[in-house]
């Protein structure tokens, strides 16, 4: 009978203490728990900076191409590739009886350009006003016509003159528009200042002249139209990003350029990142060259022009190779996590554990700008001081449990220990 009776009992007990133990401790009890976490960090503030490495490859920062239509015109050349020119230099003597013909076409080639630099200049006037009065309602047509209701009402409408290479993108902006038309009035403000060059020049002794300081790079001498490339002496360096690089780099990003004849690195700046696939060119041979990747979309080079912070006219020649380090991402005083401490992640939206004042350990939400060097770093989510937890025990809990921690400890430095006089651990014991 009591052999039973303590069985029995034995039963009833170990039932009770099980249940309770479950109703304490299992996933949907409200008890809180306190839960050891062995990792964690605090969160201080740095400087954290992701760069993008690319090879480069010294050019000039400008190219002036200077035509003659008629081959008789030219009675000798006198300039061959690598001279030196300056502004006014002849490269070629021209012939008196034949340059007549190749004055008139010079003439007709300036009033065609300051003709299309006029209609330029009215597209660009007309881009730029309707850009100050968008009201938010545009509109375009299938024939490039535009139109925008401006504060009193009216509506405002012109055409995008096409024959001269400005257009407005689709989704109504205008700032491409306008960019291109830009470019285009530097492009025409090249070409006259060469023509205008040309037409200078005495009736009597004609010369063909260069309108600016250069070297010059190649003579055409065979084929029509007969021409001279002049590089500018001031050298920038060309490097060429791909479909998935081309989002991260941008104008006016800083950079630091090595390249061999520069005593040390020398900060520049990204002049320019084209939109348009860069066209088969000597510098991107040497750039594909350089960093051969093989990637689906074979034209998805796209060209990065970089200036450095002090003209470079020498020691380095034309095509030559440099390492540029681009800036694509910069945060002063960030916080930073390392990125397996983040879970849930979807792009730049995830989540961590930070432990708060009563000392649990919820979920923070947070947002992060960038990844480098296997941190996240963070725009939002975590302050300053705050203390970051990983355990992947702590995603078991429906709410927030109670954590306990380590007590953290100091490793003493090795350098600094060997240079430290024994008197002063002697000294530094006393005191305590």
């Amino acid at each position: 009978m009591n052999k039973f009776f303590f069985i029995g009992l034995s039963i009833a007990i170990t039932a009770f203490i099980a249940a309770n133990a479950l109703l304490m401790f299992g996933e949907k009890s409200i008890i809180s728990k306190n839960i050891y976490v062995s990792e964690y960090e605090r969160a201080y503030p740095n400087t954290y900076i992701e760069k993008l490495p690319k090879e480069a490859v010294a050019a000039p920062r400008d190219t002036m191409q200077i035509y003659v239509q008629e081959r008789e015109a030219i009675e000798q050349w006198v300039v061959s590739e690598g001279d030196v020119v300056q502004a006014g230099s002849e490269l070629a003597l021209l012939n008196e009886v034949e340059s007549q013909e190749q004055r008139t076409l010079w003439e007709s080639e300036q009033r065609a350009l300051e003709a299309e630099k006029s209609e330029v200049q009215n597209t660009l006037r007309e881009l730029e006003s309707a850009q100050s009065k968008q009201s938010g309602s545009e509109s375009e047509s299938a024939s490039d016509r535009s139109s925008v209701t401006n504060e009193d009402g009216d509506t405002i409408e012109f055409n995008v003159d096409l024959s001269v290479g400005v257009e407005v993108p689709q989704d109504g902006s205008y700032a491409t528009g306008i960019a291109q038309a830009n470019q285009r009035l530097a492009a025409i403000d090249s070409q006259l200042a060469v023509i205008d060059a040309q037409l200078s020049q005495s009736l009597s002794n004609p010369a063909l002249v260069s309108p600016v300081e250069g070297i010059v790079a190649k003579v055409n001498r065979d084929s029509n139209p007969l021409s001279v490339e002049i590089y500018s002496t001031e050298k920038t360096f060309m490097t060429y990003v791909l479909e998935d690089e081309w989002q991260d780099v941008a104008a006016q990003d800083r950079v630091l350029i090595q390249a061999e004849g520069l005593e040390a690195a020398v900060p520049g700046t990204v002049l320019s990142v084209s939109e348009i696939p860069a066209e088969d060119s000597r510098w991107l041979k040497a750039y594909r060259a350089l960093d051969p990747k093989e990637q689906a979309n074979p034209i998805a080079f796209y060209e990065v022009q970089i200036l450095a912070d002090e003209p470079i006219t020498e020691n380095i020649p034309f095509g030559s190779t440099a390492n540029a380090e681009i800036t694509i991402n910069e945060a002063v005083d960030a916080v930073a996590i390392p990125q397996p401490w983040i879970f849930d992640r979807q792009d730049t939206n995830g989540s961590t554990y930070v432990l708060n004042e009563e000392g649990y350990g919820p979920v923070a939400p947070v947002t992060i700008n960038f990844d480098v060097n296997g941190k996240a770093v963070l725009s939002d989510g975590v302050g300053v001081g705050a203390i970051v937890l990983k355990d992947d025990s702590l995603r078991e809990y429906k709410s927030a449990p109670k954590v306990f921690m380590p007590f953290p400890s100091e490793q003493p430095n090795y350098e600094f220990a060997k240079n430290t006089n024994w008197r002063k651990y002697i000294e530094y014991l006393l005191a305590r």
